[in-house]
């Protein structure tokens, strides 16, 4: 089996050229291969996504503003890593609740990624969420991008159209359609428990490549 592993070159440099809302953007000047090297990256927070589906095979799906592309995107529940002492299972949780209201009785670790590895720290870990339930106070009205956002439910076979014909390219939703299919198809191969491990995070974590949450 093959596996990512984590290397350390000697940094020469170090500095926050950008100190953001969400992320910062740092510069580090590192020894590679005798050269010394600049690169600039995204200092991320993490995030959490997840592929809800009911009894019927259909998928909860939002549609938000997102200013960067200039487009309302289709897209899987999901949300940052940004509040202090919350597990990633908690923030999926607290994400699914309060972009549409509901809850899941029964949870899974569908898949694991690293969001644009040249460029960007970001971690994503996509959960399978079922037994849904909507939540007896409703859902939330939202705030800013969030504020009453559309939400469906979306037959699982027409996303993977959509994603087909290229007509969604949301990355956890892509990934996370692709990665239920094969779950329903082999779910020992495909479904870890809600609390897997999550090495990835933990390496960025142990490495100072995670935007925590600031005071």
């Amino acid at each position: 089996m093959i596996s990512d592993r984590v290397v350390t070159h000697p940094i020469v440099d170090r500095t926050t050229v950008f100190d953001g809302m969400i992320w910062d953007v740092r510069r580090d000047v590192f020894e590679l291969n005798g050269a010394e090297i600049t690169r600039d990256y995204i200092v991320h927070p993490g995030a959490v996504a997840i592929i809800a589906i009911n009894d019927s095979a259909e998928m909860l799906l939002i549609e938000q503003y997102r200013h960067a592309q200039g487009k309302i995107m289709w897209e899987a529940p999901a949300g940052l890593l940004d509040a202090a002492d919350e597990s990633p299972l908690e923030a999926a949780k607290r994400e699914l609740y309060e972009e549409t209201g509901y809850e899941a009785a029964i949870w899974n670790v569908l898949v694991d990624f690293a969001n644009t590895p040249g460029g960007s720290t970001e971690q994503i870990r996509i959960y399978l969420a079922q037994g849904l339930t909507m939540h007896v106070d409703g859902r939330p009205v939202g705030d800013a991008e969030e504020f009453e956002m559309p939400m469906h439910w979306i037959a699982v076979q027409d996303v993977m159209e959509s994603i087909a014909r290229g007509a969604v390219t949301n990355p956890q939703l892509v990934l996370g359609t692709y990665a239920a299919l094969l779950a329903m198809a082999d779910p020992d191969l495909i479904v870890r428990s809600a609390d897997a491990p999550w090495h990835a995070r933990e390496d960025v974590l142990n490495t100072d490549r995670v935007r925590l949450p600031k005071n």
